[in-house]
């Protein structure tokens, strides 16, 4: 955003200078000054006026009234006796072109010249006076107040684009971050255009293909469980009955597949349901280590596999859903059952005022191609995860779900400990 801002200061000021080259050089360059030519006319009556004098009253008398114009319009007044002694573009003018009495330089000083003598009259601006010090001043003046109100109302009209451009900035990471009401103020001081409407629409359209899809997942899931329960209630039946034993394999092998439907559907109803939860009025103080404990002494029960927990023994205490967090926990510590070969090693330390739960493994790991994307829903790894351990693809989802909606993070990584996989769980302590 600042350098938005930046690019826009800096625009609007290279746009105003060249604004102004633009003026001086169509108005006075390639076009006819008639500034100049009003200058020209009025030094030619002067000259003409000055030699009317000089003819009919003598050149002192000339000099006199040059004495008192000069005197007169603050300026100073130079007389040039020999034509080597004044400047060589003024000597080259008169040259060039001898019927010609007068001549303005650069700075628009007036050299002009007498018929009937060999002097050459120069006429300057006295800058020493107060009053032309006045008007260079006023001159400086208007140019200063010009770019400063214009510097004013740029800073001011780009503040104002500024705090619109950062509130549709908010309400648009807000929806990023997963509050799907969010929305721009369209209101007159405060949108940008039709922008803000623009991106209204687009988050309505999205809200409601989210909500449609959720509707969707959770309504098949539930519809999935009648057909399911009577395909093993009639699998069952069937086992009572006389069957051979290719029959009986048969048999057996419809009602694993059922159950592994029916926990897929269970998963599916779960990671559906999580998004319908209420967070602010379940989530409590927990005591990490206490809670871990408690953990380690089931998972253990339900494994040959070796859990040991590493915690320091001091009080860490995070706000967060109990039953959610212990799903969590439960989801990446089952995940390791299935893919350790000899032990797990869960690992709590505090890093930064956050506390980092590690879960590692010492199985094969994942492959790297395959960690970015291991959190999708039903997202199956070939060489990460394989279908006889991985279940349906929904239980990390659900880590990943659960954390989000905690305000916190988890990843994945190689163990340096195991030489497995890591997961790791950040979260922010509890200072309350």
């Amino acid at each position: 955003m600042r350098r938005i801002y930046l690019e826009s200061l800096f625009g609007l000021l290279l746009c105003f200078i060249l604004g102004v080259v633009a003026n001086e050089t169509i108005v006075y360059d390639l076009n006819t000054d008639y500034e100049f030519v009003l200058e020209d006319s009025q030094a030619s009556a002067h000259q003409k006026l000055m030699a009317f004098i000089a003819e009919n009253q003598g050149l002192d008398a000339a000099h006199k009234a040059m004495k008192q114009y000069v005197d007169t319009s603050l300026q100073k007044l130079t007389i040039y006796n020999h034509a080597d002694m004044i400047p060589k573009t003024v000597s080259d003018y008169f040259n060039t072109h001898p019927d010609s009495l007068i001549f303005h330089d650069k700075e628009r000083d007036l050299w002009f010249r007498l018929a009937g003598s060999d002097n050459t009259y120069y006429y300057a601006a006295d800058y020493d006076t107060l009053v032309r010090q006045k008007v260079d001043l006023e001159d400086d003046l208007g140019w200063l107040f010009i770019l400063a109100s214009f510097i004013v109302y740029t800073f001011g009209y780009l503040m104002i684009i500024f705090r619109r451009v950062q509130k549709l900035e908010t309400a648009t990471l807000r929806f990023a971050e997963g509050d799907l009401s969010s929305r721009a103020d369209t209101k007159g001081g405060s949108a940008l255009g039709t922008l803000n409407k623009s991106f209204n629409l687009m988050a309505d359209r999205i809200h409601n293909l989210i909500e449609s899809n959720r509707s969707l997942t959770n309504a098949v899931a539930h519809e999935l469980r009648t057909p399911i329960f009577r395909i093993q209630w009639q699998a069952e039946v069937l086992k009572d009955t006389p069957l051979n034993n290719e029959q009986k394999a048969t048999i057996e092998s419809i009602v694993d597949d059922t159950e592994e439907m029916e926990k897929m559907v269970d998963e599916l109803l779960y990671y559906a349901k999580l998004d319908c939860i209420d967070l602010e009025k379940a989530l409590s103080p927990i005591e990490i280590s206490g809670f871990l404990d408690q953990a380690i002494k089931r998972w253990i029960k339900e494994t040959d596999i070796k859990i040991k927990l590493i915690s320091k023994k001091q009080s860490c205490m995070i706000l967060a859903d109990e039953r959610l967090l212990n799903r969590a926990l439960d989801n990446l510590v089952r995940n390791a059952m299935k893919f350790a070969y000899s032990q797990i090693l869960i690992i709590v330390k505090l890093e930064q005022e956050k506390l980092l739960i590690s879960v590692h493994d010492d199985g094969d790991g994942v492959a790297k191609e395959h960690q970015p994307r291991l959190f999708e829903p039903f997202y199956v790894g070939d060489k990460a995860r394989n279908k006889a351990k991985s279940g349906h693809g929904l239980g990390l989802s659900i880590v990943d779900k659960i954390c989000t909606q905690h305000g916190a993070l988890v990843n994945i990584g190689d163990s340096e400990i195991l030489k497995g996989a890591v997961f790791t769980i950040t979260f922010p302590l509890c200072k309350s």
